[in-house]
């Protein structure tokens, strides 16, 4: 590549790379459901822990995978963006901490709080992730899709607690609408997506869907919960009203001076360290709970047997990735209600997906999906 392309992708606005990462979760988010509701449902390979503990752990890449591409696209010295990135997590640290003097921190004492943290996020994230692939075998991903993107109604009563964020009326509102939204939604379908014998649990008797739709909903709560958790713990707050300060990564380029803009961490790199060490900590922990279920027959452990199944495993895991890394990236920008926003389309995206596959529906829960939309809508800074 010349070194014109490279200056020249090394220059663009940090609004237009939000653009990219903001189109790169449609197709991640929209690609993974989709994946994901084939391997369970029409594969009948239900194993939802491992799967969950597969796609967390690949998180790990995700810093690497940057650095490489910085490298190979861009003009940011490696070394010396890794000198950035030391210089920006040790003030988070120390903000996590409450020591806002240069004192000297043992390199121990900050590793160990550092690991504290992802421990936190990685639980946090886990939560929402659990509820999130459980259902997938038990409801349409239709339904799980639109009641589980409503973590962003709940992302903005948790902001206002906790953040200190602002709200108006309308907001309220569209809190309300999009809880009448996930009613019709989760209510509109009541059967259970056809799977094979042999994946199906002889415990639910009643209204599978409806577990699924649950599950869904407490996904969404938690999600919005790590949300919050990933925005208090991952930047430094300022001034008496207890406002967020984003991060260097996140300054307008535009405005910075020619200097500033050297000492600044390049685009995303933040967010990509964060979720690199919950890929680490999930790798690391989470093992130990999967062990639990194959013992106890709540998930019994089984490789892949053959190579289809493998190739639709390998496309989700991709995708869960790229949905992830990007999504924390917009929740570092954007807050947790505006980076909730980037998984408005998806709804629809969904919904349009499995009516064009011949997944059935019910105007009742279309009807759900596009109350939700208005909900969603009435959130934007218009």
């Amino acid at each position: 590549m010349t070194h014109g392309l490279r200056s020249m992708l090394s220059r663009l606005p940090g609004g237009v790379k939000s653009i990219g990462a903001f189109v790169l979760i449609l197709f991640a988010y929209t690609l993974q459901t989709e994946s994901m509701q084939h391997i369970q449902q029409k594969m009948g390979y239900t194993k939802p822990l491992f799967l969950l503990y597969l796609t967390h752990s690949s998180f790990v890449v995700l810093l690497p995978l940057q650095l490489g591409l910085m490298h190979m696209f861009s003009e940011y010295p490696t070394a010396h963006v890794m000198d950035l990135l030391r210089r920006d997590v040790n003030k988070q640290l120390r903000y996590y901490l409450g020591k806002h003097t240069a004192e000297p921190l043992s390199h121990l004492y900050l590793l160990a709080t550092l690991g504290t943290l992802l421990v936190v996020l990685t639980v946090a994230l886990t939560v929402p992730s659990i509820s999130w692939f459980l259902a997938v075998p038990l409801t349409s991903m239709a339904n799980i899709t639109a009641i589980y993107n409503t973590f962003s109604l709940w992302a903005l009563v948790l902001s206002v607690y906790f953040l200190h964020e602002n709200w108006t009326y309308l907001q309220a509102m569209a809190v309300l609408l999009g809880i009448l939204g996930v009613a019709m939604s989760a209510y509109g379908s009541t059967t259970r997506p056809a799977v094979r014998a042999e994946a199906s649990s002889s415990t639910l008797h009643l209204s599978p869907a409806l577990y699924g739709n649950a599950l869904s909903l407490l996904g969404a709560l938690s999600m919005a919960g790590y949300e919050v958790l990933y925005k208090r713990l991952t930047t430094i707050p300022y001034g008496s009203d207890g406002s967020f300060q984003r991060l260097p990564e996140e300054e307008d380029y535009a405005e910075e001076s020619r200097i500033e803009a050297e000492q600044s961490l390049p685009f995303g790199v933040h967010a990509m360290a964060m979720m690199s060490g919950i890929g680490l900590a999930t790798f690391l922990l989470f093992w130990f709970p999967l062990f639990m279920a194959h013992l106890t027959g709540f998930e019994t452990f089984q490789m892949p047997d053959n190579w289809i199944l493998v190739t639709w495993i390998t496309i989700s895991v991709l995708c869960g990735v790229i949905f992830n890394g990007c999504f924390a990236i917009l929740l570092s920008l954007w807050g947790p209600v505006l980076a909730s926003m980037s998984c408005l389309l998806t709804t629809v995206i969904v919904q349009l997906t499995d009516v064009l596959l011949g997944v059935p529906f019910s105007w009742l829960s279309m009807a759900g999906n596009l109350i939700i939309t208005v909900s969603f809508l009435c959130l934007l800074p218009w």
